[in-house]
Parts: structure tokens; sequence; C-alpha cells
């Protein structure tokens, strides 16, 4: 992950969506009133699924549950299909 300040990537801003969208990287811009981060939409996307995920209790439960019965030869619960079934396939 590169640092650059908030002039350079105002000067590079194309060069540097390059690198986010195509290299899956992410910019760290600089300024004296706070840094902010550059990242890719499918990124985004992804960490806010995630965030999503892990604010559903029960479904976070599920996923849990599932790993120790794994863990523990059981086959009980739900698929992971059952648990996710609100999520589209991407």
């Amino acid at each position: 992950m590169q640092a650059v300040s908030i002039s350079e990537a105002r000067k590079r801003l194309f060069e540097l969506r390059d690198q986010v969208v195509n290299n899956a990287e992410q910019v760290i811009v600089t300024h004296k009133k706070g840094n902010m981060v550059i990242i890719s939409m499918d990124e985004w996307e992804a960490y806010q699924e995630t965030f999503r995920l892990m604010n559903d209790q029960a479904a976070l439960k599920a996923v849990l549950q599932s790993f120790d019965d794994r863990e523990h030869g059981r086959r009980t619960g739900k698929t992971p299909d059952a648990v996710f079934d609100d999520i589209e396939d991407r």
C-alpha cells in the first residue's frame, strides 16, 4: 500500500485509479487535516457485505455453530445455502 499527499493524488488520479481498480491495491491519501484510503468499488462492496453479515446475529450464530458442528463431526444445523439464502450469487 502506498501513501501519497493529497496534492500528488490530484495530479496522479487516473494512474492511482488504475492501480486501485486493476491491481486491487489501496492508496493512502495524506493531508494535515486527516488521511483517507482509496479502494476499488468491488472491495468496498465486499467490506459492506462483510459488515452486514457480521451484524446479522442470527446468521453469525448459525455460521459459528456450523464450524463447531463440523469440528466435532456433527452433521446437524443449516447448510450454507440455508444460512445465506438472502445473498445473490455473484
